[in-house]
């Protein structure tokens, strides 16, 4: 009687640690290898807030359903803008090493990161979105203190996190190949200029 051996699939198998210890999947799931958001969703996040306050602040001229169809076209621009464009700039540029830090922390079920990293990148968007919608909250109701305060607090944490995103990145970026491969530059060996200068040399 034939018996049918059952392979573990390399997510089941025991996961690998790194030089530092990490513990490392042998593979990480295809839901986790999605390409980082584009270099622009950085500027367009930057914009963000202060657009999405600015939208309902015209609820003194629009009304308060007209101030809140201007500010969900602002939030629909905003997210459909970087992916209309796609890729600009360099890989290596800090807008987008901020995208790849993001992804990463966003991997960290799969492929674990500092936990120090990780609790104060948490911590920071956790202040981020707090100002947010306290400055939405001062746009709805048209309070100049709660709009500035909000924007204040939003933007610095976002700031910082943007450094220790970028500071993450640079951490992670050899823990494993998908990551190298985010700043790869194919190479085309069928190029003209190539191919007169390979049968010249």
């Amino acid at each position: 009687m034939q018996t049918t051996q059952r392979h573990p699939s390399p997510l089941a198998r025991p996961a690998l640690k790194d030089a530092n210890g990490l513990r490392a999947p042998v593979l990480l799931p295809k839901a986790a290898t999605g390409k980082p958001a584009p270099a622009l969703a950085t500027f367009m996040k930057i914009l963000a807030p202060g657009m999405l306050t600015g939208a309902l602040w015209t609820q003194a001229w629009l009304g308060v359903w007209g101030a809140l169809l201007l500010a969900f076209a602002v939030l629909a621009g905003v997210i459909a803008v970087p992916r209309l464009v796609g890729e600009t700039g360099k890989a290596t540029s800090w807008a987008k090493q901020v995208s790849f830090g993001e992804k990463i922390w966003l991997n960290r079920l799969f492929l674990p990161v500092p936990a120090t990293d990780s609790a104060r990148i948490t911590t920071l968007y956790l202040v981020f979105w707090m100002g947010g919608l306290i400055a939405l909250l001062g746009g709805f109701l048209s309070s100049p203190i709660l709009s500035l305060t909000g924007l204040a607090v939003a933007y610095a944490a976002q700031f910082v996190s943007f450094g220790k995103l970028i500071q993450l990145y640079q951490t992670m970026k050899d823990k494993t190949p998908l990551y190298r491969f985010w700043t790869a530059v194919p190479h085309n060996d069928n190029l003209p200029g190539k191919a007169a200068r390979s049968k010249h040399g």
